[in-house]
């Protein structure tokens, strides 16, 4: 059964810190090069001897334990916490199911019952259907409707192939899905990272989509895996992955920005032992903190990330650098560059079975949309004296899930203006009530509008044919 489907029967506890250790996790390390003018991610991988044992069980025949998330249970780990109560579960289920159904109509309103119900945590049952709705990859799937699997069914490039399929075991080895190498999970990822290769040939395959794409594909079947890769690629987190990683660069800059405002202490000890924030924080950006995070912590941040964007990822990373050097005994401990950054890389062991709190951490992080974007402006005017040839802007990126909405209503909004000057005078009503009195209120025409509510259709009538449709029938 897929894992995805098996989170629809219960609510996931939390994951011990101690049933993934750092060898089983295939760990890496971000460093950027000059390769061929482009700067790349090089990525330092290393062989975990435990997955060799695993291999030798799986050889016994015996099916190996695994926890509520499916990570495979090894070194007589527990399968950690239950988490929240059955009922609480119930409760926060039937919310989710309402906002939903209502979903037009609550975002319209501009009601916080979303972000509410995000920093609750989204029930796992209902992930699959609720990232995708967040992020606007429901509405892209419904707009290119049969894609996904035109690509699925194309021929790749030889070279992405041979990079995508060396990869795959490395991402999860412990977790049921990718534990075989011909197993649906490892098969599952190869096709959603090929087919993001085809449908978007001149940025290609990263190395770091691979765990976000492994997380997505636990949560949901590889058409939505497929589109919130893209959403995440394109609208939240655009430059992140293209061979400049100029995304990355960019928000390494504001890193450093959030640190000095939220936690200047640990800012002014990594500022005197030059350490930088692309030295540590690479992988936790592009990899949504896949590797550095308890994977029940992971998915309530990650609801967050959906929720409100890139906003999230900075407030983690402080949240993160302020556990391990936010104490003055924590800075003593580490008397220079090395010491400092040998500890930023194994800040897993800071973060344990705490989900709750450690929300309530990330959020009290004091960082507003606006300070953001405020922010952005000045960095991105430094960025343009320092680099005047680059045409990036992260200024039109997604910063959750109201803009998505919003680009989604938008396109739809000239999808039917272009059908009605194309003559197709009866469009199918695609939105609520509400969303429809937005589309008339932007593009007025002089017109007459008719609603059926039964037939679920929008008429409309220019004046100039209804005038001479009278003037015909007086004659």
């Amino acid at each position: 059964m897929r894992a995805y489907e098996r989170k629809q029967e219960r609510e996931r506890g939390s994951l011990s810190s101690s049933s993934i250790t750092g060898g089983s996790l295939h760990l890496f390390s971000s460093q950027l090069i000059k390769q061929d003018g482009n700067v790349k991610a090089k990525m330092l991988n290393s062989s975990s001897p435990a997955q060799k044992n695993l291999s030798e069980e799986d050889s016994s025949g015996s099916e190996p334990e695994t926890d509520r998330f499916g990570f495979i249970l090894t070194n007589g780990s527990t399968a950690g916490s239950l988490g929240p109560p059955p009922e609480l579960v119930r409760q926060r289920e039937a919310k989710w199911i309402k906002i939903i159904d209502q979903w037009d109509r609550i975002l319209s309103k501009k009601s916080s019952k979303v972000k509410v119900q995000c920093q609750k945590g989204i029930p796992a049952s209902l992930r699959a259907k609720c990232w995708p709705l967040l992020c606007g990859a429901a509405n892209r799937m419904k707009q290119h409707e049969n894609l996904y699997e035109t690509l699925d069914e194309q021929p790749a490039l030889q070279s992405w192939v041979d990079v995508i399929e060396r990869d795959l075991d490395r991402q999860f080895p412990f977790h049921e899905m990718f534990q075989s190498k011909d197993g649906h999970g490892q098969r599952g990822l190869f096709r959603v990272l090929k087919a993001y290769t085809q449908y978007q040939p001149d940025e290609g395959y990263c190395q770091a989509q691979g765990p976000v794409a492994a997380v997505l594909l636990m949560n949901m079947p590889a058409q939505e895996a497929f589109w919130c890769l893209v959403q995440i690629s394109e609208q939240y987190l655009p430059g992140y992955y293209s061979p400049l990683l100029e995304g990355v660069l960019f928000d390494a800059a504001m890193l450093t920005w959030v640190l000095k405002k939220t936690c200047p202490a640990a800012h002014k000890h990594l500022q005197n032992h030059g350490v930088e924030p692309l030295m540590f924080a690479t992988d936790w950006l592009m990899c949504l903190f896949t590797r550095h995070l308890p994977f029940n912590t992971l998915l309530r941040v990650w609801d967050l990330f959906f929720c409100y964007g890139v906003r999230v990822l900075l407030q983690v990373a402080a949240v993160l650098v302020r556990r391990v050097l936010g104490r003055a005994e924590q800075r003593k401990q580490c008397q220079g560059q090395m010491e400092t950054l040998e500890k930023l890389r194994g800040v897993k062991e800071e973060v344990h079975d705490e989900d709750d709190e450690f929300i309530a951490e990330v959020c009290s992080v004091p960082l507003s949309g606006k300070d953001l974007e405020k922010q952005t402006e000045k960095e991105l005017e430094k960025w343009r004296k320092e680099k005047p040839s680059s045409t990036f802007d992260p200024r039109g990126r997604c910063h959750g899930y109201q803009k998505a909405w919003a680009r989604a209503r938008q396109h739809e909004i000239e999808k039917e203006r272009k059908e009605r000057q194309k003559g197709n005078l009866s469009v199918p009503l695609t939105r609520s009530a509400s969303s429809l009195s937005m589309l008339l209120k932007v593009y007025w025409f002089p017109c007459l509008v008719s609603i059926s509510k039964s037939k679920e259709r929008v008429v409309v009538v220019p004046l100039a044919k209804l005038t001479q449709e009278i003037s015909s029938k007086r004659k």
